[in-house]
């Protein structure tokens, strides 16, 4: 039993890194063996590093999966808009390795927490015309997210998302103010909530947050 859950982390790295791949042939054009074999020397390159911070390496390779897969979920939904399940189920993967002082019910608790929680926004948005604000994708990954953090350090990266998009909106409108072209109205959340859950999920890991 000791040496099978020694493995776990590991095991559910690689899981979720395959998925990444697949994903990134998918979604983005990747080629199956190159992408698999950058995603693989990336993850293996931040662990690495990431070991000689954090000190132990069950967390170093969470740690480096999970800024890899965020990575990609930033990436697919900037170019294409939409969050793979692939990636999804990726997160949650790690979640339920992930050496982060929330527990097991902690994790579900707070996937179920932002689960309702997006989805009600989101039913709120369809209601008034604009299902498109928020789509079925942001819904998954704020679950994913809620796993992976617990539901306090989950409500945490939703609000550094919210202001990181926020952000992006209001300097993209300032750019445009001027121009011919009408400015941009929106931004992918999934890059912020991405961004936010790397971030803090970092901070968890490092004993920061």
């Amino acid at each position: 039993m000791n040496a099978l859950m020694d493995w776990t982390a590991p095991l559910a790295a690689i899981a979720a890194l395959i998925l990444a791949a697949l994903a990134a042939k998918r979604d983005l054009g990747a080629p199956l063996v190159l992408g698999s074999l950058a995603i693989g020397l990336s993850a293996a390159v931040l662990a690495v590093l990431a070991q000689a911070w954090l000190h132990n390496w069950d967390d170093a390779i969470i740690f480096a999966s999970l800024i890899v897969i965020c990575a990609l979920i930033a990436e697919t939904d900037r170019r294409r808009c939409i969050i793979p399940n692939l990636l999804v189920i990726a997160v949650a993967l790690l979640a339920l390795a992930s050496p982060t002082p929330a527990t097991l019910l902690e994790k579900v608790c707070g996937a179920g927490l932002m689960w309702l929680l997006f989805h009600g926004v989101r039913l709120a948005f369809a209601r008034n015309g604009k299902a498109e604000s928020l789509g079925l994708g942001d819904v998954k990954l704020a679950a994913a997210m809620g796993a992976f953090l617990g539901p306090t350090h989950a409500l945490v990266a939703v609000a550094v998302a919210g202001g990181a998009t926020l952000a992006v909106i209001s300097g993209a409108r300032l750019g445009a103010r001027g121009a011919r072209a009408q400015p941009p109205v929106g931004a992918p959340f999934g890059v912020g909530l991405a961004a936010a859950l790397a971030l803090v999920g970092a901070a968890q890991l490092a004993g920061l947050a």
